[in-house]
């Protein structure tokens, strides 16, 4: 198995010097659309949406996050007479009978029904990857015609089954639909795992068990909900309910979805360009490549940190921080910032980024319990995430900044993540500020 995945990796080339480069996946110039990840043998392969045309599915891998193979097609789209004239999300699994599935959305506007899911079959990831038109089916009769796409297979060990989740429709409701198999030749429809009363959908859903509960991820499609979000069950057929925090990051991150288990697991999702790579602008349909590590803590609810892989490429420390110097320096390379904020209760903190350009704040409220950024020019949706406020006032930030693609990341209290997008960033100088004098502040800047 390492044999067919090692190849593919080797050709993987660094754009630019170690200071220049890109902290994150940068093969795409127009971004990507939807990850679906796999994980197997230390190696994530990351099939995604090409950004452009009628999107297409690539493939790229990475043992760490920071070398990436150059992305190859994996699942062409079709022409105007076939059900996937486009391509929409899915999933890839192991074949039990050797290689690899691939489950992906066939989307045809002018026909009925007009999203279908499609299979494609694989000896290896890298393929060739061969279409199974046979296998192909649609929701008219069970679920709905119009919505029917993200299908997300995986073995369910407390069914003995396979199980197929779907981002579609029922009743008028919007439902993660539920479809099973006892050896994929074939796939009978049951409840929906989950129902909402919403006008749009639960888009791009993923489940997995960790410790003694099961997690459903999914993406909210309604604009003023736009977040990735989790609901929480103690067995896979539910009854699924919402924690108390169930956004694990901001309306610039979509799509997320994950691969590998226990401290392996990452979630991957894109952080949205705007239109016209203007910061002012509004936020665009996909984006670059960004992951998150993604845990279960002791008390069973989800958190995302920095993956490790990520906080090891920067390993020199350039600034230290402190209540009498707060000033991080200039955005022109990568900076990882790591600190500590001790405040009183209902303070308000976090980073500034002043210089040419414009202006911005990531700003932490102890009070409302909310991460935001906020640019000083724009009309475009200031990205913001909700978590608990810490009885002991004590609050870490970690703040990834990749002025190479115009991005930043912040985690707070290794809990919730806060992805933001700013091509503005690298004119930028950074410091950390607080609308009242802190009780202690401490920290550093890192580089590569």
């Amino acid at each position: 198995m390492l044999a067919r995945l090692f190849p593919l990796l080797l050709i993987a080339a660094s754009p630019a010097s170690a200071s220049d480069a890109p902290v994150y996946f940068a093969h795409e110039a127009n971004g990507i659309g939807d990850p679906n990840p796999m994980f197997e043998n230390g190696v994530y392969s990351v099939f995604y949406l090409k950004n452009q045309g009628r999107h297409p599915f690539w493939l790229t891998q990475s043992k760490d996050m920071a070398d990436w193979s150059a992305p190859i097609e994996a699942i062409p789209v079709a022409g105007p007479e076939a059900a996937d004239y486009w391509t929409g999300s899915g999933s890839v699994i192991a074949d039990p009978k050797g290689g690899y599935r691939l489950y992906y959305t066939g989307h045809h506007p002018e026909r009925r029904p007009r999203e279908v899911v499609m299979e494609a079959r694989a000896a290896t990831l890298q393929g060739p990857w061969h279409k199974r038109p046979d296998m192909t089916f649609d929701g008219a009769t069970d679920y709905d015609a119009l919505d029917f796409r993200d299908p997300f297979v995986f073995w369910n060990p407390q069914t003995q089954a396979y199980w197929m989740l779907l981002a579609t429709r029922k009743a008028g409701k919007a439902a993660i639909g539920l479809y099973s198999s006892a050896d994929l030749s074939g796939w009978t429809a049951r409840p929906p795992l989950y129902e909402e009363n919403s006008p749009l959908n639960l888009e791009v859903p993923d489940l997995f068990a960790e410790g003694d509960a099961w997690y459903l991820l999914y993406s909210d499609q309604r604009e003023r909900y736009r977040q990735v979000r989790y609901l929480r069950a103690n067995t896979s057929a539910g009854p699924y309910e919402i924690p108390g925090w169930d956004a694990l990051d901001g309306r610039a991150f979509y799509a997320g979805k994950s691969a590998g288990r226990g401290n392996d697991r990452l979630l991957f999702g894109w952080v949205a360009h705007k239109r016209k790579r203007d910061d002012r602008a509004e936020f665009d349909w996909g984006g670059d490549l960004v992951a998150h590590a993604l845990q279960r803590r002791a008390d069973g609810e989800l958190a995302v940190d920095i993956p490790r892989p990520i906080a090891n490429q920067f390993s020199n420390e350039r600034t230290r921080l402190s209540g009498s110097r707060r000033q991080i320096g200039s955005a022109r390379e990568a900076l990882l910032v790591r600190t500590t904020f001790k405040v009183r209760p209902g303070d308000c903190f976090g980073v500034r980024f002043d210089g040419q350009g414009n202006r911005a704040w990531l700003r932490i409220d102890s009070r409302k319990g909310e991460a935001s950024f906020r640019l000083a020019e724009g009309k475009g949706h200031a990205p913001h995430v909700a978590f608990p406020a810490a009885p002991d006032g004590i609050y870490s930030i970690d703040l990834v900044i990749d002025p190479a693609l115009g991005l930043g990341v912040a985690y707070i209290n290794r809990f919730r993540a806060l992805s933001f997008r700013f091509y503005d960033v690298r004119r930028t100088s950074l410091s950390l500020f607080s609308n009242r004098p802190p009780v202690a502040i401490d920290g550093a800047a890192y580089v590569r």
